[in-house]
């Protein structure tokens, strides 16, 4: 695991704390091959063959954006939004 990544989870509120590293978790049990990295100055990226996800802590929620996920199954309305079919978002909130 990247420490720079534990670094900017570190300086969100506690409850986003807890949904990044929940994330985090989720991210490496489905694939212990994907790597951390930062990009775009301090945003936590996970890869493996490319983005696959990304974090964002902002003012009331945390942006998931999720990379290449053209058919993702979303049974319970978490995707809130989509850019060119290649990149989805949730927002996890409080």
């Amino acid at each position: 695991m990247d420490t720079r990544v534990d670094d900017y989870i570190a300086t969100l509120p506690e409850w986003q704390q807890d949904i990044c590293r929940e994330v985090r978790r989720f991210v490496h049990e489905a694939d212990p091959g994907v790597e951390e990295t930062i990009k775009l100055t301090n945003r936590p990226y996970f890869v493996l063959d490319g983005n696959i996800c990304a974090l964002l802590g902002t003012k009331d929620h945390v942006n998931v954006m999720l990379y290449d996920m053209v058919s993702v199954p979303d049974p319970h309305n978490i995707i809130t939004s989509a850019d060119n079919r290649r990149r989805k978002a949730a927002k996890p909130r409080r």
